[in-house]
């Protein structure tokens, strides 16, 4: 199938991917995309782009009519992010669901449906594939995807020809978890190695993972079929966010061997995180107006209170950065001959980003 000739349509296009998904299409191949939106506040982004927007929700199935119109290539991004999790099971499933029996109706050619590795569970093996059987567990978003992947094994026993994605940890420009959250971490001093983090991070560049979304498309091999897009190769997390590190200038070794020095700042951080934990189902409401107090009288021990409170390794992330997964994209490589570039490549990239958007400053070049 040829992308450069195809009609486009993108659900959750003021999201990160999504977002990325409609300029790629524009910059490389003059495509305008269709783009659903749920809120036009978010959609700054795309109004730079000639793009059509449609005000929608993925649980109108008018809304998913007009905005699909003559579309022959769905990319499928939205995801329910509420604070209701039946609420966002609902956009999930049941938004699938209404889409899918639209792009049925319509002859669609390929819908590409965004899905997660966290479908594996909070505790994958050491070497994850395709093959590796999804677990249910107390992640109510990774549970949800397994149902939508249930969904479109249903959709695609009725001929849509469907695509289903399992990214890994996607960076660069715009990432609101993994770019701008990090730098936010490391700049705050939340990033410190105690010597008990140890596990292995499987970053993906966004453009990356757009690229393998494309030739999803522009492959009929992969009809039917589920892809892992990662990275090139995992890195271990204390050198991902020691790559942050270096952007913002604030250290030269890949992380910090003097332990003493960072321990206080952990063991403080997550004191106040279990007591701050604590004492919110009591008193909420009092601690945030407390905060947002503080944050008009004393704006800079509210920022320091903050960046402490940010600080050190919580005991509830070190499972996750202790794990020793490989996401494999071995499948991808041999039915799309997907190719991502190095970890190095992406963050050069987004690294001018952050500077751009002035996140970080410039760092001075050193003269040897």
């Amino acid at each position: 199938m040829n992308l450069s000739a195809s009609r486009v349509f993108i659900t959750g296009a003021t999201g990160f991917i999504g977002g990325r998904i409609a300029e790629r299409l524009w910059l490389d191949y003059q495509i305008p995309a269709r783009c659903l939106v749920h809120n036009y506040a978010g959609a700054s982004r795309l109004a730079r782009l000639p793009v059509t927007l449609y005000p929608g929700k993925m649980l109108d199935i008018s809304s998913l009519e007009r905005g699909l119109g003559d579309s022959n290539v769905i990319f499928h991004c939205a995801y329910g992010k509420s604070n209701d999790p039946g609420l966002n099971a609902r956009i999930n499933e049941e938004g699938l669901h209404n889409l899918g029996e639209i792009a049925i109706q319509h002859g669609v050619e390929r819908l590409i449906h965004l899905s997660t590795v966290a479908v594996y569970g909070p505790e994958p093996p050491e070497m994850v594939t395709e093959e590796t059987q999804a677990r249910l567990s107390e992640d109510e978003y990774g549970n949800s995807k397994i149902r939508t992947e249930a969904i479109c094994h249903d959709l695609r026993e009725r001929g849509l020809p469907i695509v289903v994605i399992r990214p890994t940890v996607v960076f660069g420009p715009f990432s609101p978890i993994w770019t701008i959250g990090a730098i936010k971490r490391v700049l705050s001093g939340g990033w410190e190695n105690t010597g008990d983090v140890h596990g292995l991070c499987n970053p993906v560049f966004i453009d990356d993972l757009v690229n393998g979304l494309f030739l999803c498309v522009e492959t009929d091999a992969a009809i039917g079929q589920t892809f892992i897009l990662s990275g090139e190769k995992p890195i271990s997390w204390n050198d991902y966010f020691h790559a942050y590190k270096k952007i913002a200038g604030i250290e030269s070794a890949p992380f910090s061997t003097d332990y003493g020095s960072n321990t206080w700042r952990t063991y403080l951080s997550n004191f106040l995180h279990s007591n701050v934990q604590f004492l919110r189902k009591f008193a909420e409401p009092q601690l945030v107006d407390l905060y947002e107090r503080l944050k008009i009288h004393n704006p800079t021990f509210a920022r320091k209170l903050y960046a402490l409170f940010s600080s050190g390794i919580q005991e509830n992330e070190k499972g996750k950065l202790n794990q020793h997964t490989v996401y494999s994209i071995e499948k991808a490589g041999k039915l799309l001959e997907y190719t991502p570039r190095s970890f190095e490549e992406g963050m050069r990239d987004t690294a001018e980003w952050l500077i751009y958007y002035e996140y970080v400053q410039r760092q001075p070049c050193k003269r040897g």
